[in-house]
Formats: C-alpha cells, sequence, structure tokens
C-alpha cells in the first residue's frame, strides 16, 4: 500500500509491511494571544495521520479479525517536525500498553538501529475501538525515511540474509566426512519444504563430525523436493534437539531467541557450545510460517489458518510446513541412529499387480495416509496383510519383508494391500505405527521447543505439559528450572504445566490447543521435553539472581543486572535463547561452565528434590483448590432464585425460613444456628421471673436485656419454682390474656427479636417426660398469684399469652402440649450484666469441670445475693411505675 499527501508518502510496499489506509487530520491552530493557547500550540504536532491496519488475508474470504500488527514507512515530511499517528483499528492491546510498551521507530539513513519511541503513546476506546497514539520528532536529515513497526521486526529477507552468511561462513561443511575430524563443526541448509505461496521452510542441521556415518537421512516423501542437494549425513549415539519459530508471524520476539540459540551452538571457542554439538543433533526451522510473515499477518497464513492448531492431522496440501515438521519427528523419534539403519525407501506396488493403461500411477503413500489406512485395515478383518515390496530411492534396489517387523528397524516399512476387487490399494506401515513400541527414553527426539510471543503476560516462560507420573513430570520441569539459573529474564513461577492449559480453547475461534505443536508432539511419541517457549513483546515481572560460572575465568559470568526489569530488546531475547541451549547441558550434567554448582541448590540432585516439593506443593493447592470451588458451587443459590438483570435475589417461599430453621434445630447439635441469637440457658425455656419483670417494664431500654444474662443450670434450678407452679403461672385464668379477645386459631409469627417466636421451633425434650395425668394433677393445685405485667413494647410474652389463650377451651391437659421450646434457649450465654456485676456465672458452668466443689457453691451463694437484690430493685421499680 502507498499514499501520498503532497510531499509525504506513507508505504507499505516491503517484506512484512502492513497499511491499509491513510487519512490526515486538519485541526483548527488554537489563537496564540493567551498563554494557554500558545503553550498547547507548542504541543501541537505539526503532522498528524489516522492511519488503519489491514487484517489477515485483507480483502479475500479468509479474512480475519487479527489487526495487532502494522509496520509501515513515511518519506518525505519537513526535517525535525513533530509527527503524531493514530492507529486507529488495532486488536485491544490496552494491558500491553498500560504495561510501558511502545512502538518501534528506525531511521534510514541514519540510526539504523530499532529503539523504542521516546514519548509514551496515549491509547482508548472509541465505540468499541482500541485507537493507539504516539507521537515522534522526525530526523534533521532531510530525505530520510523512518520506519514504525509494531514490534522488532524480523522479516523473511532478513532471515534469508542471515542464512546466506551461515552458508558461506561453513562453505567447507558440505564435503565433511566420516573421516574429518570430530571437532569439526557440521552444518547443512536444506529446503524442507515451500510454503503455499511458495517461500522456502528451510531446515537448518548443526552438530560436529563425532559420531557421523556414511549413510545419510533417507529423503521422505513429499519433503525435501531439491534432489541437487544431498541429504545430511547420520550420526551414532546423539538425539535430536528440535527448534522451531514464527508459526504466528507477528511474533517476532521467537525470531531473535532462535537466532541467539543458533548462534551459540556455532560458537567455534566456546567449550559449552563443543559440549552440545557432541551431545545433539539439532534440527531448525527458522520460520514455519514464511507467507504470513511477508504478508505482514499476525497469526495466520495466507489462507487464514493459525498453523499452532493443526498439528494433530496436518495436511501436505494446505499445511506443508507443519505436516514437514511432524513428519520429520515421528522419523527421528523411531529411527534412533544408534541402530544401524537403511537407505530411503519408498512405497511400491507388486510387479503382479499391474495398473490399468487408463489409470495413472498413483503418488508415494504419505506418513499420515499411510497411518490412516493402517487404522482402517485394522478395523476391517477382511483385509488381509501380504509380502511387502520395497525399493530405494538411492539404488534402486528391491526386498521382501513382512509386516509387523520389529521397532527397531530403521526402514520405512510399506505394505500393499490387494483388496478383494483386485485393485492396487496400497497400505503401509509407518513410523506413527511404530511409535507405540518406541518408549520416550528410547527415542531419537530429546528435546522440542517452540518459540512464541506473548502479549498480555509479562516475563519469559514456558509452557508444557501435565505428565501423570510424578517422575516424569520433575523431569519435565527441571528443564525451564535450569533455564531460570542460566537467564535472569525467565521467570519460572509463570511457567504453566497444568492440564487444562493443554486443552484450553481459544477465545476467537474456539480451537484446542490440543492442536498445538507441544500437545500434539507428546501425544503423537510420548517425548517429555515438550514445550512453548513465550516472551513477552515489552517487560518481564521480575529479574532472577544468576550464580557466577564455575571454571570459566570470567568469560560466562554475567554482569550485575539491574534491581528492576528493563524494556525488553534483540540482545535480552537472544540471551533467553543460548539459556536454553545451555540448559540442556545442565540436564545432562556436562556443561564446563556450570552455573548449578554456585547456585542455592549445588548440585542436579538437589534441585530435582527442590522441584519434586514444588510439584508436590501444587498439587496439594490445586486440589484445595477444586475442593473450595466444588464447595463453593454446591452452596451457592441456585440461578432460579436471581432475578434477571436486577442482580437482587427473588424472595424465598413462603415458610422457606421456618423450614430451614427447624431442620436445623431438630438436628442432634448442640451448637445454635449463627445466624440466630442465643437465649437465656433455662431447662425448659421458661424465661425467669426477672425477665419477665424487665420485660413488661416502662420501656427505659432494660427490656431487652433478658437475653444477656446467662447464669449456671445449678443456680437457677435452685431458684427455679416447681414444673406445676410453671404451669399455673401460664394458665388461662391467671393470664392477663384472657381478658382479651381469642386470636385466631393460626400459629403465632415468628420474630427474631422475641424469645417465643423462636419457642414456636421445636418442642423442648425435658417436656417429654410430663403425660396427660401429670398435667391433671398439677391442675388440681391451687394456683399462685401472677407477678402484674403490662402489654406493650418490649413484651416478649405475647407469644406465650396467645399460646395461653388459643388453649383456654382445649383443657388442662393440650396446654402444655401447646407451648413450644427451642433448643436455642438451652444454650449458654455470656452477657454484659453478669461482667458488670463482678462475675459471669457463665464462667462458672465452664469451670464446672476443674474447679472444686467448695469454690464452686460459693460462687453459687454469690450470684444468689445478686439474683435477689437484682429482683428487689427490679419489683420496687415496677411498683413506683404502677
Amino acid at each position: 500500500m502507498e499514499a501520498r499527501f503532497g510531499t509525504i508518502v506513507f508505504s507499505s510496499k516491503f517484506d512484512s509491511g502492513n497499511l491499509a489506509r491513510v487519512e490526515r487530520v486538519t485541526k483548527r491552530t488554537p489563537s496564540p494571544h493567551n498563554e494557554a493557547g500558545a503553550a498547547s500550540a507548542a504541543n501541537l504536532p505539526d503532522y498528524e495521520f489516522n492511519v488503519w491496519t489491514q487484517p489477515d488475508c485483507a480483502g479475500t474470504e479468509h479474512e480475519n479479525g487479527n489487526r495487532t500488527w502494522f509496520h509501515f514507512s513515511v518519506q518525505g515530511a519537513a526535517p525535525a517536525k513533530l509527527l503524531k499517528i493514530n492507529v486507529m483499528n488495532m486488536n485491544n492491546q490496552r494491558k500491553l500498553y498500560s504495561q510501558g510498551m511502545a512502538p518501534l521507530v528506525r531511521t534510514l539513513p541514519g540510526k539504523n538501529k530499532w529503539e523504542r519511541i521516546r514519548d509514551r503513546p496515549g491509547t482508548e476506546i472509541v465505540r468499541n475501538q482500541f485507537i493507539l497514539s504516539f507521537t515522534h520528532r522526525l530526523p534533521e536529515v532531510r530525505g530520510a525515511t523512518t520506519f514504525f513497526s509494531f514490534c522488532f521486526p524480523f522479516s523473511y529477507a532478513e532471515c534469508q540474509e542471515m542464512l546466506q552468511r551461515l552458508d558461506d561462513s561453513h562453505c567447507d561443511a558440505a564435503r565433511l566426512g566420516p573421516a574429518s575430524p570430530p571437532d569439526d563443526i557440521y552444518y547443512r541448509r536444506e529446503l524442507l519444504c515451500r510454503s503455499l505461496d511458495g517461500n522456502r521452510v528451510d531446515l537448518l542441521t548443526v552438530t560436529n563430525c563425532s559420531g557421523m556415518r556414511d549413510e545419510r537421512e533417507p529423503r521422505l516423501p513429499r519433503l525435501f523436493p531439491d534432489a541437487a542437494v544431498p541429504r545430511p549425513h547420520r550420526f551414532d549415539n546423539k538425539k535430536v534437539f528440535f527448534l522451531s519459530s514464527r508459526v504466528h508471524p507477528g511474533e517476532t520476539p521467537s525470531s531473535f531467541v532462535f537466532n541467539g540459540f543458533l548462534d551459540f551452538i556455532l560458537r567455534k571457542d566456546d567449550p559449552r557450545a563443543h559440549a552440545l554439538r557432541n551431545l545433539f543433533v539439532f534440527k531448525l526451522i527458522p520460520m514455519l510460517n514464511p507467507d504470513g510473515v511477508v504478508r505482514g499477518h499476525y497469526r495466520t497464513d495466507s489462507r487464514g489458518v493459525n498453523l499452532n492448531r493443526q498439528y494433530m492431522n496436518p495436511s501436505p496440501e494446505l499445511h506443508p510446513s507443519i505436516y514437514a515438521a511432524k513428519t520429520l519427528l515421528l522419523y527421528h523419534h523411531l529411527h534412533k541412529d544408534a541402530r544401524p539403519a537403511g537407505p530411503s525407501l519408498r512405497v511400491q506396488a507388486p510387479p503382479s499387480h499391474v495398473a490399468p493403461a487408463d489409470q495413472h500411477e498413483a503418488p508415494d503413500l504419505t506418513a499420515l495416509e499411510v497411518s490412516l489406512n493402517q487404522r482402517n485395515a485394522a478395523k476391517d478383518p477382511t483385509l488381509r496383510r501380504p509380502e511387502l515390496v520395497l525399493a530405494t530411492e538411492e539404488n534402486g534396489r528391491t526386498a521382501k519383508d513382512r509386516v509387523g517387523g520389529s521397532s527397531g528397524s530403521s526402514e520405512i516399512v510399506g505394505a500393499a494391500a490387494e483388496p478383494p476387487q483386485g485393485g492396487a490399494t496400497q497400505v503401509a506401515r509407518t513410523e506413527e505405527d511404530e511409535q507405540k513400541a518406541v518408549l520416550p527414553k528410547e527415542g531419537g527426539v530429546a528435546y522440542y521447543v517452540d518459540l512464541h510471543g506473548h502479549a498480555s503476560k509479562r516475563g519469559c516462560f514456558m509452557y508444557g505439559n501435565n505428565l501423570p507420573d510424578e517422575n516424569h513430570q520433575v523431569e519435565n520441569m527441571l528443564y525451564p528450572r535450569l533455564i531460570a539459573i542460566n537467564s535472569p529474564h525467565f521467570d519460572f513461577l509463570g511457567c504453566n504445566f497444568s492440564e487444562k492449559n493443554m486443552y484450553a480453547r481459544d477465545k476467537h475461534d474456539g480451537q484446542s490447543k490440543e492442536g498445538s505443536g507441544r500437545v500434539a508432539v507428546h501425544k503423537a511419541i510420548g517425548i517429555l521435553h515438550s514445550y512453548t517457549l513465550e516472551c513477552n513483546y515489552n517487560t518481564g515481572k521480575s529479574l532472577n539472581a544468576v550464580p557466577a560460572a564455575c571454571h570459566d575465568n570470567g568469560r560466562a559470568t554475567p554482569p550485575l543486572a539491574p534491581a528492576f526489569p528493563l524494556k525488553y530488546t534483540p540482545e535480552i531475547f537472544e540471551q533467553v535463547g543460548r539459556a536454553v541451549a545451555i540448559s540442556a547441558l545442565d540436564m545432562a550434567e556436562c556443561n564446563p561452565w556450570p552455573r548449578l554448582v554456585l547456585s542455592e541448590h549445588s548440585c542436579l540432585g538437589n534441585l530435582r528434590a527442590w522441584v519434586l516439593k514444588h510439584v508436590r506443593s501444587t498439587k496439594v493447592q490445586n486440589a484445595h483448590l477444586g475442593a473450595k470451588a466444588q464447595q463453593h458451587r454446591k452452596t451457592s443459590p441456585p440461578k432460579t432464585l436471581l432475578k434477571r438483570g436486577s442482580g437482587l435475589s427473588d424472595p424465598p417461599p413462603e415458610g422457606s425460613f421456618g423450614r430451614l430453621r427447624c431442620s436445623s434445630q431438630s438436628s442432634g447439635s448442640l451448637t445454635p444456628s449463627p445466624k440466630m441469637p442465643k437465649s437465656p440457658s433455662f431447662t425448659f425455656g421458661c424465661p425467669p421471673p426477672r425477665a419477665h419483670s424487665q420485660s413488661h417494664g416502662s420501656g427505659r431500654g432494660r427490656g431487652h436485656k433478658s437475653a444477656g444474662a446467662a447464669r449456671d443450670a445449678k443456680t437457677a434450678e435452685k431458684r427455679r419454682p416447681p414444673p406445676h407452679h410453671r404451669a399455673v403461672l401460664r394458665s388461662p385464668a391467671n393470664s392477663h390474656a384472657s381478658a382479651r379477645p381469642r386470636p385466631p386459631p393460626s400459629p403465632p409469627l415468628s420474630s427474631s427479636s422475641s424469645s417465643s417466636s423462636v419457642c414456636a421451633a421445636a418442642v423442648s425434650s425435658s417436656m417429654a417426660g410430663l403425660g396427660s395425668a401429670g398435667s391433671t394433677e398439677t391442675w388440681s393445685k391451687p394456683a399462685l398469684p401472677a407477678r402484674p405485667s403490662r402489654g406493650g413494647r418490649g413484651n416478649r410474652n405475647a407469644g406465650h399469652r396467645v399460646a395461653a389463650a388459643t388453649a383456654k377451651d382445649c383443657g388442662p391437659e393440650h396446654i402444655l402440649a401447646s407451648v413450644k421450646f427451642s433448643k436455642c434457649e438451652l444454650q449458654p450465654h455470656v452477657g454484659a450484666r453478669n461482667k458488670k456485676a463482678g462475675g459471669s456465672d457463665g464462667a462458672v458452668a465452664r469451670l464446672a469441670k476443674s474447679r472444686p466443689s467448695v469454690i464452686i457453691q460459693a460462687d453459687e451463694e454469690r450470684s444468689k445475693q445478686q439474683t435477689c437484690k437484682s429482683h428487689k430493685r427490679t419489683t420496687a421499680r415496677a411498683h413506683v411505675v404502677k
């Protein structure tokens, strides 16, 4: 795209450029007559433009909503002018820019190095659209071109230039053989496949000449199309370290981590790099999605596909780079080069089966096609498995074998299955069918690491798989813990190894992470060390204290780290890449300059024990959180009780609180409900005489103290009248409620402030022993005069009077049955009144088991005296009021 505004030209016509539309903003200049207008005029930009980025696959049927990456140039503006850019249609990256993220700028000629703009950008959301605004002072060089980018760019052209420089510096590696010195660096660059747009997907092989054999790796079907370039040699007793990057084209930090890793393993004068080349054969893919990089996409390829969700079943036609990467991993897992290996094989139809003349020759079967055919053949018992006819690609020799060979065979075995109708259908047995017979430790792949960038979570961290075996999980988490020891910018506590993260779905397209590289590769070959390395675009949360290295004479000791995290630069990303390589040496305990020795763990065994403790504590914590969440789901109210849109709950059905209260009180527990006020501890639930006089008093505030005075059981029993006297006190003949009109037969309403309201919940267990005969005998005795009381405010016995009036015509045998008591009234309650009196009667009950009986009797006498004095004062006050 290119847009002109006079002499100013906006352009994105270059590799990884992204710009959709530009418009110039014209604003009225404020009046310079006042000081405020002059100050605002000084801050106004000389040029202001609104720009729009292109979404991935813009203008095609595959267009999607990824609009984060931008990369464009500005040329022709006047020197030293202030330029303001408003990016109008970005994805919402407010969290990233709130953490200090700023766009990148570079000027040619002049400042060739990318750097962040100095002024902090501004963000706003207008009509649900995220807008990024930033300003930049143009250079004083006339005719310079200024480039702006979302993050540090690394284009496809730059990658090809870097690889060409490596080819030139290792041009002698093609002539190396088994007789070459073992310390020589073995470097090979191959064309793995072509992308949908025809761009190169390169594969780099790096190791040294130790263990080299005369045989070369096979030319796998549909891969390595350049037949003029021979395949690399094979090596004994070396496992594969697989590293890939840029499957998401806009995540440019992954390229710098890749470059740091590659530069380190190619060092000639570093003993650590030499040890790595002795230990591994490195298979590196610098760009898995070159089409998206060239087009300036952020996350998808030329067809709008997120390639990091296609590893489960990649297509060689639609996802060639992903298919090539997985096929390569399957091959190296099954064909460990410590065993004798044969040349490359392809599937060939048996000579007895000749295809018709009008039928074209069938192409070679791919590994995934062969796997599907083999599974279908296993499900269909009618298909038989005849002999195999194999042909090599190098010398054309044929050989016969039987299906079902051992997993130790290094050949790609093909089977020609003869269908019942005589067609020439081919069924082959490949790596994916044999992978179950090869244990992960016996496979040829040691590490798989896919490099990415991250926008929301700060720091550099890893996503790993959750393994059921505890020892395997410890080994899985040990590697990233070593990276944190070798890099100050790697956050081990930010790593995620949960099972949920293996199957989580993307918010935008709903695709599962099960199709990502780390999960699919782990499931395909059972590898323990399968990771996704994520690096934030901007900065981290904290810094690690990196210990010094041993035996390095100061060469590997890092400089003093700052006290706070820095803004990430390509150099920091490259340092993380070097730590990824060095930590593989620590895992094998062959690091000549280890930092682990001077760390707090001092050795790999202690670090492994620390990781084991971390794994177990994480399991306990996750189990606790899961149980807490499950309990919260059980105790939370159902959604039907919530009003839609109001956030308020509907009133419960009538009688629901009563049912809940009765159920809680009918249990055998003696602990009252925490939401119900405790009542005085009387045996039968009858309020004491003092409580009667206070509740029927003049209403000076003393009526509320009846529930506060708690006394021990013995003292209350001594001053409590006999049961028949209490029954007479509640009789209709001696109650003031008899003079009032008869209430309706419905039960009394409950109230939280009345002790009689709680009495309607349950019948006291101590009253169960009184039968009807006992009730008749009680009513035959002479009645005692009732204590005068008055109704009104503070009357807490209204419920008892209503119950007595209701039972007036029912006979004396039903009066006690009409009186109900709650267990809450049987519980002790310590009030403030007893503390004022100088002692707590409840304390006597609590200490009854531990204190001598003499002391308890003294306390009871003291409590009696205090009660009598209080009763006298209350009686005198009642007479005065009367």
